[in-house]
């Protein structure tokens, strides 16, 4: 969980840095980092301007270069300008290289959120190129296993990108996830992520920010579950929160 400040790109990185050493000295096979954590959420008309776009893509290459050497593999959250639109992208980074960046599928239009007016959607089978770095509906294969990534409401959908990922091969999904608190919520999350685990047979880690902006509060927390069960649960209200026993 981090607790990103809108518009800081560089300090926000930082943060994550610091947090990406500590997860590799812990022995971190795999470190999540939330929604649009380099950014900040929600950004709202603050992604159209350019220069703050731009600055997340450095810093995510920063990012990657500062954490050449530790053996994790990362995934984080940035805007993505492409081909003329705004992504809410998952990053893959490992070993100083953005393996893939993977746009969002579901973007929320109620309550709180009206992503649709800002980002475009990700979409089923989309492949191509940024600047080198794969873009689009992928699966990344490591040593330990095949991994996909997702984000935050992708996975609140039965028909999300997560069904068609573990069809081709994905063990571990990650949805790196920006969900604010409301009463109620983490029962709704946990029985929610229990499902989507168990229905697609793989291993679900779940991260969220932490924090509050704009009169949002993000609670933080995280899971683990392995095909429905659930495995490990991270602390709310704090940043860091490195995983227990659930």
């Amino acid at each position: 969980s981090v607790n990103p400040t809108v518009g800081s790109v560089r300090s926000n990185t930082d943060r994550c840095v610091r947090l990406a050493h500590a997860m590799a000295q812990g022995n971190a096979t795999v470190g999540a980092f939330p929604e649009q954590v380099l950014g900040g959420y929600p950004a709202e008309d603050l992604i159209q301007w350019r220069g703050f776009v731009a600055a997340q893509w450095n810093e995510l290459h920063r990012f990657a270069e500062e954490t050449r050497e530790l053996g994790t593999v990362f995934v984080l959250g940035i805007t993505l300008a492409h081909r003329g639109h705004l992504y809410n992208t998952a990053a893959v980074v490992h070993r100083g290289q953005v393996r893939g960046l993977v746009p969002k599928e579901k973007l929320p239009t109620y309550n709180v959120f009206y992503e649709a007016r800002t980002f475009s959607r990700g979409v089923p089978g989309q492949v191509d190129e940024v600047q080198g770095v794969p873009f689009g509906d992928l699966v990344f294969e490591f040593d330990f296993g095949v991994l996909a990534v997702e984000v935050c409401e992708d996975i609140w959908s039965p028909d999300g990108p997560m069904r068609r990922r573990c069809y081709a091969g994905a063990e571990l999904m990650v949805n790196i996830s920006a969900s604010p608190y409301r009463m109620g919520v983490m029962g709704t999350r946990r029985e929610m992520l229990a499902t989507r685990s168990g229905d697609n047979q793989c291993t679900l880690a779940y991260v969220n920010s932490v924090g509050a902006n704009d009169g949002l509060i993000f609670d933080g927390g995280g899971f683990v579950f392995q095909n429905g069960r659930p495995m490990l649960e991270a602390e709310r209200w704090v940043e860091g929160g490195f995983a227990r026993p659930a």
